[in-house]
């Protein structure tokens, strides 16, 4: 026996199917029993007001030729003391007793145990039911009122001899519903089973899923809602599985960037201590610019990894984006002379381009995105970078010469750790994590930025923010 909280979602719908039989089931019963008694009963009595007038009209024709209702009275008295006299002597056989003028009042043998005579006072005669319970009919003589025929209620009559018939028919419907609820017991047993096989394929997956097996996929058969928990579910899979091969990757290059400067800092020292280098402001230089580039790497690591638990902060006030880009265009115009790089800043309107936003983070975005270019862009060549507004958006561009980047490379430049393996040449020191961080950089300000073949023939990126 399976306790209530045991209950799984297959037994669970084969007790909705079967309950809901059984109310369907009592709710016809109810309705059968209510639609019986009004329709039959309706029916009865609208056929005993058409007799009763027949039964007017033959006791008025008696009460003219008697001149009172004695005589009916008389006689069924004597047909009531028979009545009980056959009850009392049941082996006797007593003659009925001779009732000709009562005989002649009936349509049918049917009304005689119905019959009820009032006075024109409406008391009774025959009969012992008030007035008020009867179905009545003036006796009329010579336009003069002289009593009333009457009938027992045909509700009374159903309850006391037609209701064997009703409970027999309820009986024989009880049976067949009895029958059907078993039949409809054993087809529904395996259609909740039916039902209930696409979750229990998906709770088995869940449970293979949680375990770390992240290849897990689940057919998908039709186009209902289980349908589409199981897309869901293969989505969740394959977007787990993703993050899983992100992960290690991203730990594997974690590594690899950290090995190479520790290894270069450790061969320079062990240098140093065997005598084969010279302890030196050179050889010291050398050490610290490792060091520098080892703490860089550290930082932007920091950065990513912060921004990934939303705990990387932003002072978000009104901006200019015009001095934004001034400023950084600025400061990055010294490297870029030593470079044998033009760089130029094109802004279509001199008024100012307000978004809201961080000063520092912005300026950290654009300054990223010109070294960059600075790093991979051969001389002599030229950097422009473009501000516009187009719409509710404020866009940057930044175009520069070759060499360019490869269809199949442009998709994955924003990644972590990727550098490009062509001409763009990785000499520099490039760590490959400046534009993931430009990525969350625009990000946390609601923007967007994409990657696309410059017009120049070197590298496009585009930057929207929303206007304010």
């Amino acid at each position: 026996m399976v306790s209530i909280k045991g209950f799984q979602i297959r037994h669970k719908l084969f007790l909705v199917f079967v309950l809901s039989n059984i109310l369907l089931i009592v709710s016809m019963w109810q309705v059968f029993q209510w639609s019986f008694d009004r329709g039959f009963v309706t029916y009865a009595t609208e056929r005993d007001r058409d007799f009763l007038q027949q039964m007017a009209n033959r006791t008025a024709n008696l009460y003219i030729y008697y001149d009172d209702w004695y005589f009916l009275v008389q006689e069924s008295r004597l047909e009531k003391e028979w009545q009980q006299a056959k009850l009392e002597n049941i082996r006797d056989l007593i003659p009925p007793p001779s009732t000709p003028n009562l005989d002649l009042i009936y349509p049918s043998q049917y009304y005689r145990q119905r019959f009820l005579l009032f006075s024109k006072d409406k008391q009774p005669l025959i009969g012992d039911i008030k007035f008020a319970d009867a179905e009545t009919h003036a006796v009329m003589v010579d336009e003069q009122l002289v009593g009333y025929v009457g009938l027992r209620s045909m509700r009374a009559l159903v309850q006391d001899q037609t209701l064997r018939f009703v409970r027999q028919q309820g009986e024989a419907f009880l049976l067949i519903s009895a029958f059907m609820l078993t039949i409809a017991a054993l087809l529904t047993w395996p259609l909740a089973q039916w039902l209930s096989r696409p979750i229990c394929t998906v709770r088995q997956a869940t449970k293979r899923l949680s375990a770390g097996e992240f290849e897990t996929r689940i057919k998908i058969k039709g186009s209902d809602e289980l349908a589409d928990l199981g897309r869901d579910f293969n989505h969740l899979a394959s977007t787990l599985e993703h993050m899983r091969d992100a992960r290690k990757k991203w730990v594997a290059d974690t590594a690899h960037e950290l090995r190479t400067p520790v290894a270069i800092l450790r061969g320079e020292i062990e240098a140093m201590q065997d005598g084969i280098i010279k302890v030196s402001d050179n050889s010291l230089a050398s050490l610290q610019q490792e060091a520098v580039h080892i703490a860089r790497l550290i930082d932007d690591l920091n950065q990513l990894s912060m921004h990934d638990m939303g705990s990387l902060s932003y002072c978000m006030e009104d901006a200019s984006l015009n001095d934004i880009l001034e400023q950084t265009v600025s400061s990055m115009q010294l490297p870029y002379d030593e470079a044998g790089i033009e760089l130029e800043l094109v802004i279509a309107k001199k008024a100012p381009i307000m978004i809201n936003g961080d000063d520092d983070r912005l300026h950290q975005l654009f300054a990223n995105l010109m070294n960059n270019t600075l790093k991979y862009t051969n001389a002599p060549g030229k950097l422009t970078v473009t501000l516009t507004r187009e719409g509710k958006k404020a866009v940057v561009l930044l175009e520069d010469t070759p060499p360019g980047v490869s269809d199949e490379d442009i998709k994955h430049i924003f990644e972590q750790f990727f550098r490009v393996e062509n001409s763009r040449n990785r000499a520099t020191g490039g760590r490959g994590l400046g534009l993931a961080i430009c990525t969350n950089i625009v990000d946390g300000h609601q923007g967007s930025i994409t990657a696309y073949h410059s017009p120049y023939g070197g590298l496009g990126i585009r930057v929207e923010f929303p206007l304010n």
